[in-house]
């Protein structure tokens, strides 16, 4: 439920907005973050935004090495809008561990961290439950649950701000609620899976021109 809105370029928002912007952004910056970390006392560090829902998407499911895949429709979900964000997520994921391995190799000074926020009922959560049947049902009892947007970004202040002999924060960290370390699933620290991801994205990007 819920049709795929696509941009200019071909690709479904959801990869656009969590997926291609941050990869952008990241990769224009990098340089500068890259001179700044040689200053004297600089603690430059990346952090992004993945989720917990990430693993709800099978491993069988990931294709992204190609517009359409990255297009996935799962159009035979109930809850397609909300897997269509999911996967955006788990290439996110994939995306902050290739990036943590390569600033381990090409300058460790600069810590790559990856931020699960919690369950937050944010205006895409609402929109994807305003897909349902019954949708008002669904809001009032999700927000019994899951935290408000004024709580979204706990996990990214520590992340960005926590010492760094602190015992959650170390190069490829996913920090979860209440601010602690966890395991990812092994598809996303794929090597084979990440470099798929980011070779396409180069590719993609540089036909466009960026």
């Amino acid at each position: 439920m819920g049709n795929p809105t696509l941009n200019g370029d071909g690709i479904q928002d959801n990869m656009a907005i969590n997926y291609v912007g941050p990869f952008v952004f990241t990769k224009t910056l990098l340089r500068i973050l890259k001179e700044s970390s040689l200053s004297d006392g600089a603690d430059v560090r990346i952090v992004n935004v993945g989720s917990g829902g990430y693993s709800d998407i099978s491993s069988r499911q990931l294709d992204y090495g190609s517009i359409s895949g990255w297009n996935k429709n799962f159009r035979w979900s109930m809850l397609s809008t909300l897997r269509r964000y999911q996967y955006s997520k788990v290439a996110i994921h994939l995306w902050t561990n290739y990036l943590s391995q390569q600033m381990t190799n090409e300058d460790p000074r600069i810590l790559v961290l990856l931020v699960h926020p919690g369950a937050i009922l944010s205006d895409g959560a609402k929109r994807s439950l305003l897909t349902l049947p019954f949708p008002q049902f669904w809001l009032w009892v999700m927000g019994l649950w899951m935290y408000p947007q004024s709580q979204g970004a706990h996990t990214s202040v520590f992340a960005a701000s926590a010492p760094r002999d602190n015992v959650h924060i170390f190069p490829g960290a996913y920090i979860c609620p209440p601010n602690v370390a966890q395991t990812q699933k092994a598809f996303v620290l794929d090597p084979q899976r990440q470099k798929e991801l980011v070779d396409f994205t180069e590719r993609l990007l540089t036909s466009w021109g960026v």
